[in-house]
């Protein structure tokens, strides 16, 4: 079998691998353009790099696919009694993959790897820079009175004005959501930064896996105030795609989406991740949920000088 076949059958046997880094996500993000490699020992599979491989101003890369908050690094977890043998297994694991990574002949290398993954001093011993990001999220929704109780006065008072006044419907159209996103964007002077295209395949993929809902808030004349796509599987739920009606900005739809989507989940997984927010105004607004910061890595490197150059003159320009 190829990489990507054995791939495919670990994600059927290992309940662990995140939902970003599993193959029917990378088939719906990647358009196919997307391989993995593997590391063994002793005829297992331990370890696994997902990649979305494309071009980008004609040079080869590896980037992070549109709408997939993290990728990259899967790690077989196991049982160890020190520090020392449990960072060996990660060496070994790491090195591996690095190890085929690095014969790919990119010019460059960028992803975001997920929060379970905490060392990432091979890749920085190879070359590799980090970044750390952030992201905020409810550890444990099993108890939705005492995820209410912990969010802020003001996210409590919004949730209770408004929802008398406005309801939950789940039966929203993708191309509804889509639409309504991109106008409530262009109200704000923005324009939409992924296609609808993508927007159905990933969809598609969720509805066929069990894995994505869409909710909206309105009101009594079936006006949309806010929507939500929200992913998830057993470990954690993901706010994907958050939308807000410019003229409802008040209501307090957008707390109270968040709100009835986590009352939804309950029983479907354990914590729900915003997908934090690098933005001052966002982070805010998260952190007013009661929720926990969590880091995560974006790993990158540049193998072309004249890619890296170009590319941070495209980056100024754009």
């Amino acid at each position: 079998m190829t990489a990507k076949e054995q791939y495919r059958e670990l994600c059927k046997e290992e309940n662990n691998i995140p939902l970003f880094c599993q193959d029917w996500w990378m088939d719906a993000v990647c358009f196919n353009e997307w391989d993995v490699f593997l590391a063994d020992e002793k005829g297992e599979i331990v370890g696994a790099l997902p990649y979305h491989q494309r071009k980008k101003m004609g040079f080869n890369c590896v980037l992070q696919p549109q709408l997939t908050q993290y990728n990259g690094i899967w790690i077989k977890r196991k049982q160890f009694a020190t520090d020392h043998e449990r960072l060996s297994y990660e060496k070994r694991i790491f090195n591996k993959l690095i190890e085929q990574l690095e014969q790919l002949g990119l010019s460059f290398y960028q992803q975001c790897f997920h929060m379970i993954i905490t060392n990432w001093l091979p890749f920085y011993w190879q070359g590799y820079k980090q970044t750390t990001r952030y992201t905020y999220l409810i550890s444990n929704i099993d108890n939705p009175e005492k995820v209410f109780s912990r969010f802020s006065p003001a996210k409590q008072r919004q949730i209770r004005k408004c929802e008398n006044q406005l309801h939950l419907s789940l039966d929203m159209r993708p191309d509804e959501f889509y639409s309504h996103h991109k106008q409530s964007l262009k109200e704000r002077g923005e324009e939409i930064s992924y296609s609808y295209e993508l927007f159905l395949r990933i969809y598609k993929a969720t509805q066929s896996n069990n894995a994505g809902q869409l909710f909206a808030i309105k009101d009594d004349n079936g006006e949309v105030h806010a929507c939500l796509f929200v992913v998830w599987d057993k470990a954690s739920a993901y706010t994907l795609l958050y939308s807000i009606s410019p003229q409802y900005a008040s209501s307090g739809a957008s707390t109270l989406v968040i709100w009835e989507a986590i009352r939804f989940l309950v029983h479907k997984t354990r914590c729900f991740d915003f997908e934090g927010s690098m933005v001052e105004g966002i982070e805010n607004s998260y952190r007013q949920f009661g929720t926990t910061q969590k880091p995560y890595f974006l790993i990158e490197k540049y193998y072309s000088v004249l890619f890296k150059l170009l590319f941070s003159i495209h980056k100024r320009l754009s």
